[in-house]
């Protein structure tokens, strides 16, 4: 399963259920929305990040970083937008009027891959969501009790 299916099989999944999507991107498309750094540099897109899926439903938001497989530098780069705070003025700028009141960040791979080295990188992620190979998804690690 490619990462774009990953994507695509969670964004259905969270538009039947109400969620609106705000922005997604697929592998190489440079479609979604960039969140630029708080401090300020000189090259355009340097230290930029460009989540996979950003969607909210009432005053819930969830930002996605999905892959084909399991891969520690996604769950590092998703724990930098949960700890950091390097990315606060764009996510601000992304969410202004929408009444976003909770923001959790987690990972999409294919429910296949869950094995012990993604458990060993869960405590870095607000939530883990699995693809199945006949596209549900579910999750597989969700301590905030979240609902697609």
């Amino acid at each position: 399963m490619t990462e774009e299916q990953v994507t695509r099989a969670i964004i259905s999944e969270l538009a039947k259920h109400g969620w609106a999507i705000i922005s997604y991107d697929f592998p190489q498309s440079g479609s979604g929305k960039m969140l630029h750094p708080d401090w300020g540099t000189s090259e355009k897109n340097k230290g930029g990040i460009i989540p996979d899926i950003i969607t909210i439903k009432g005053t819930i938001c969830l930002f996605f970083e999905n892959k084909d497989r399991v891969v520690i530098e996604d769950f590092q780069k998703v724990s930098s937008l949960i700890k950091d705070n390097r990315y606060t003025s764009a996510i601000a700028e992304i969410l202004d009027g929408k009444n976003v009141q909770q923001i959790y960040y987690g990972v999409g791979f294919p429910s296949a891959k869950w094995n012990n080295q993604a458990v060993s990188y869960s405590w870095l992620v607000n939530f883990i969501v699995g693809v199945t190979e006949d596209y549900a998804v579910e999750f597989l690690h969700n301590p905030h009790g979240l609902m697609i």
